[in-house]
């Protein structure tokens, strides 16, 4: 189905159907106005003439009129018509408007139900729109409501964009997410609590704490005395080891002496 002209502004709209009276039980072609806009302040009705004549169909729309209860309400001005089932074949049906303008449709009345037939007026102030219950199945045009084609899609290029810089949320999630060292937590939790003047101090007392281990450390000795003195080895076997210094020789005692008697 090709689109319809699109409209500017559209009045009134008039959707034909079909219904079965419950008291009665004979079916009934409906034929129902409302307004294009609505309504916040009240709820208004449509003035409505017709006259049915054979292929012929007349409807007058004399204007608005408020309802007998004038109860706040939201919603369209509507008027429903009740005409007997109109028999089978082709119809003209003739809308006129209190100021004189005329719009002038045609429609296909079978078994199957209802369609609208070319032409269809390109200036018009009214919609003929068929309802689900009352279309064709398999018809053409159910509807002038106009709708506009979309306009045609338009393909881009697919193009490598830098990433977009981290937001300052994001930062601060990779900053929690970095591990830290106990002395940095305790540092970390004195400052929250305590202020920035705790952290000066925090980070004075890790300078310190940092002397303090490098001094603790021992010195590297020199490689010189690390290194031993080892025998020396001559074809194969080790030098002899130094004599040991001969042990002094004992003083011998003095004999004793005699006594005289």
């Amino acid at each position: 189905m090709e689109p319809l002209p699109p409209i500017k502004e559209v009045e009134y709209r008039c959707i034909v159907g079909k219904m079965i009276d419950d008291m009665t039980g004979l079916e009934y072609s409906t034929f129902s106005f409302e307004t294009a806009k609505e309504f916040s302040s009240f709820r208004y009705e449509i003035a409505v003439r017709y006259k049915v004549e054979p292929g012929n169909l007349v409807f007058r729309v004399l204007g608005m009129t408020a309802t007998r209860m004038m109860m706040p309400a939201f919603g369209t001005a509507k008027s429903l018509l009740k005409v007997p089932t109109l028999p089978v074949g082709k119809y003209t049906v003739t809308i006129l408007k209190s100021d004189g303008s005329e719009n002038i449709f045609y429609i296909e009345h079978t078994r199957k139900g209802f369609q609208i037939l070319k032409p269809i007026p390109r200036k018009r102030f009214i919609d003929l729109v068929i309802a689900r219950e009352a279309a064709m199945t398999g018809g053409k045009i159910v509807s002038t409501v106009s709708k506009a084609p979309p306009p045609p899609l338009v393909p881009r290029t697919i193009q490598k964009r830098a990433p977009a810089p981290p937001t300052p949320e994001e930062l601060e999630i990779l900053e929690a997410l970095k591990t830290e060292t106990p002395e940095e937590r305790d540092a970390r939790e004195e400052a929250e609590l305590f202020g920035s003047s705790s952290r000066k101090k925090a980070a004075a007392a890790n300078g310190k704490t940092d002397a303090k281990k490098k001094a603790a450390k021992p010195a590297a000795k020199p490689k010189a005395e690390k290194a031993k003195a080892k025998p020396a080895v001559k074809n194969g076997k080790k030098a002899a080891k130094p004599a040991k210094p001969a042990k002094p020789a004992k003083k011998a005692k003095p004999a004793p002496k005699k006594k005289k008697h």
